[in-house]
């Protein structure tokens, strides 16, 4: 396949009559496209179809008009028509509008686009859109095929972004990197001829920034680096200034990394690296151990923490709080003596946050809380004002989590508080009515949604469905609901909003 289209003299999307240049274009190249048959070209393999996922709705506003009729038949078999709008809505993602299809590519993007259909008939035009942008993304950035041409591409960008990350300078590359790295990527390529393109490029990046930044030995002198850097790393970021390694610390973590190699030689630079950071982090936060001082410490930055986030000030552990949660800690390490320090300093956090959020028991002045934040959280998201739940609701509420907690005694009360929160949000949006009742209103809301957000409806304009729409995609509903009686309204929200972004794509 030619690699990349030619550009159409008359097309120039900046200007005030983009829209039909852009239709200007695209009836030149369908023309362009029709007198070339399909089946005389080289077909394009469709083997990486699946390797991005949708880019999103940008090309959504150039399709047909608010007013054209969007229908549950529109998520059958794509047409050769849409197909066609696929590659023009490909080229323009990736091209910006510089470039389109010349006839013969056309004829072989179609082919492409074929392919795919034939393996998956439910494939959706988005779905086929993505697939020709990624492929053209690929060739146009060289990375279709490893040719020599495209790898000397590959070492002079890489060299070129390393340079200008890490010596502030972006610079080209000369003769003698050139043959370095062309024997590098040669070495790649026989130590796995399957080698994607993509793939031998990054290696070749992550081996010149390696090699830039002295990542690419465990040398003395890289050894002593990754020190220095762990060392001023951890100190500016837990003691708030960034300090050099002592001649003592040093010592100390030459023979921590020596130890490491001796462990495993064939350990990486960069492993190695991040042992030593990581090691040092932890010894500087008392991560390192268990003890008696790294418990208090632990108790300590958990409360100035909880604190700080939920009662809007930071303070220190009161005496008698030390003596609640080392007893906590202590019972923690004697039901697992082996739990690391780390968890266990998460474990004194979840306990005192749950604490200062009122979610550590299930008590009934608990539940009642749970009660009250629902209503008032929910009441102010959907109604636009917090208010008290009613002594009714309180009852209906309270039996609410009394049933919850009979079908599963082992329930945590933060599991309960957010049930209670979910059942209430449901009642007021109206999704715990069964989803048959549901459907007309779903139907609604899905057009007015997708119409402002895929379609560039005005804001204060609403895209409401036509009588034989609503009819359509309500017997669609009611399908899907035979199929699973059990659906909840949710579930079938979600479905029917689904289809119909598909069905306004596939349009």
């Amino acid at each position: 396949m030619t690699r990349i289209g030619e550009r159409l003299p008359s097309v120039a999307v900046s200007n005030a009559s983009a829209v039909a240049d852009v239709r200007s274009a695209r009836a030149f190249v369908d023309l362009l496209g029709s007198v070339i048959s399909a089946q005389g070209a080289a077909p394009v393999a469709a083997a990486r179809y699946y390797a991005t996922e949708s880019l999103g709705p940008s090309t959504a506003v150039q399709q047909a008009a608010h007013a054209k009729e969007v229908l549950p038949s529109l998520l059958g078999v794509l047409t050769d028509e849409r197909l066609a709008r696929c590659i023009d809505e490909a080229y323009r993602e990736t091209f910006q509008g510089d470039r389109w299809p010349r006839g013969p590519e056309r004829s072989q993007w179609l082919g492409f686009a074929r392919e795919l259909r034939a393996k998956d008939p439910k494939i959706t035009a988005e779905q086929v859109r993505s697939a020709i942008a990624n492929e053209l993304r690929l060739q146009r950035d060289g990375l279709d095929v490893a040719t020599p041409e495209n790898i000397d591409l590959y070492i002079r960008e890489a060299i070129s972004w390393v340079s200008w990350c890490y010596e502030g300078n972006a610079r080209s590359a000369t003769e003698d990197d050139m043959r370095q790295w062309r024997a590098f990527a040669a070495e790649k390529k026989r130590e796995n001829p399957d080698i994607q393109p993509e793939d031998l490029k990054y290696a070749i990046i992550d081996a010149v920034r390696a090699k830039v930044t002295k990542m690419d030995s465990t040398s003395p002198e890289n050894v002593d680096r990754f020190i220095e850097d762990a060392v001023k790393w951890v100190t500016l970021c837990y003691q708030g200034e960034e300090r050099c390694a002592t001649p003592a610390e040093m010592t100390y973590w030459r023979a921590f990394a020596a130890e490491k190699l001796r462990e495993d030689p064939e350990m990486s630079p960069e492993a190695l690296k991040y042992a030593i950071t990581d090691t040092l982090r932890a010894k500087m936060t008392g991560t390192d151990s268990t003890s008696p001082e790294n418990i208090d410490r632990f108790i300590d930055d958990a409360v100035r923490w909880v604190s700080l986030c939920y009662e809007g000030r930071e303070r220190h552990a009161s005496p008698a709080e030390l003596a609640h949660w080392r007893a906590f800690a202590n019972a923690e390490l004697a039901e697992n003596p082996k739990v690391a320090p780390e968890e266990l300093r998460n474990a004194i956090t979840d306990a005192i946050r749950a604490q200062a959020l009122g979610v550590e028991t299930l008590s009934p002045a608990h539940i009642d809380r749970y009660i009250m934040e629902a209503i008032g959280w929910v009441s102010l998201c959907y109604l636009g004002t917090s208010r008290a739940p009613t002594s009714e609701e309180l009852q209906r509420w309270r039996a609410f989590a009394a049933e919850k907690l009979k079908d599963d005694p082992e329930l945590t009360p933060e599991t309960l508080k957010y049930a209670i929160s979910d059942a209430v949000r449901n009642e007021l949006t109206g999704m715990s009515k069964p989803a048959e009742l549901n459907i007309d209103r779903f139907i609604r809301e899905a057009y007015e949604f997708l119409f402002h957000a895929y379609r560039g409806m005005p804001a204060d304009m609403s895209r409401q469905p036509t009588p034989r729409e609503m009819h359509e995609w309500r017997q669609f509903a009611r399908a899907r609901l035979r199929a699973e009686p059990k659906l909840s309204s949710e579930e079938l929200n979600s479905y029917l909003l689904d289809s119909l972004r598909t069905a306004l794509s596939n349009q």
